[in-house]
């Protein structure tokens, strides 16, 4: 009976230790789960833009509002320089030689320059995520008006109007063309689909 008590002592000795042991160590669990979801919410969440934040930033006329409008996208575009903006996420894309390239989703080219070839650009390298968008641009009533061939891009460029937007043309093209000796684009072996955003005339 005398052994008893000591061991019994013991042994809930032990028990408490490994009670407050584990309150202990469940903070510092705690803080890193929430750390590593603080990080994951952190990361760029989308790889372009959507038709509503591309008709919303359409009506910038000029490269600081476009810049503004962009800093509250830091997240998902990196400004990479004057009037670039290239997503954070990144994909392969394979090129007519069969050469893979690790390259941004799409990118944000904005110019003021008179002779450029678009003044705003949404440039994406995936069919898919063309095809996406002009599913969203479809959910705001732009419906095919036209098209024609552009030698100068060395494809079609396909325009659709809204009544929900009657000021506003879109664009888009399928080319190896897009926005010349730029960033990016000095040479370019891939096909890229180019969304432009211009006032109707």
């Amino acid at each position: 009976m005398n052994y008893f008590v000591p061991c019994a002592c013991f042994i809930l000795m032990c028990l408490l230790f490994t009670a407050c042991k584990n309150n202990s160590d469940k903070p510092a669990e705690d803080q890193d789960q929430a750390a590593a979801e603080q990080q994951v919410t952190t990361g760029p969440a989308r790889y372009l833009l959507s038709a509503t934040e591309f008709i919303e930033l359409a009506a910038c006329k000029d490269l600081p509002c476009v810049q503004l409008f962009m800093k509250d996208h830091s997240t998902d575009f990196v400004h990479a320089k004057k009037g670039e903006f290239a997503s954070q996420y990144r994909l392969v894309v394979t090129d007519t030689t069969g050469e893979s390239l690790h390259i941004p989703m799409s990118t944000l080219y904005v110019t003021v320059d008179a002779g450029a070839d678009w003044r705003m650009a949404h440039i994406l390298h995936s069919q898919a995520l063309s095809d996406q968008l002009l599913q969203e641009f479809a959910a705001e009533k732009f419906l095919l008006s036209d098209s024609l061939y552009s030698k100068k891009n060395a494809g079609y460029n396909y325009h659709y109007r809204s009544d929900q937007y009657p000021g506003l043309v879109l664009s888009q093209t399928k080319t190896f063309a897009p926005w010349r000796a730029r960033g990016l684009y000095y040479t370019v072996t891939w096909p890229c689909y180019v969304f432009e955003l211009y006032a109707a005339e």
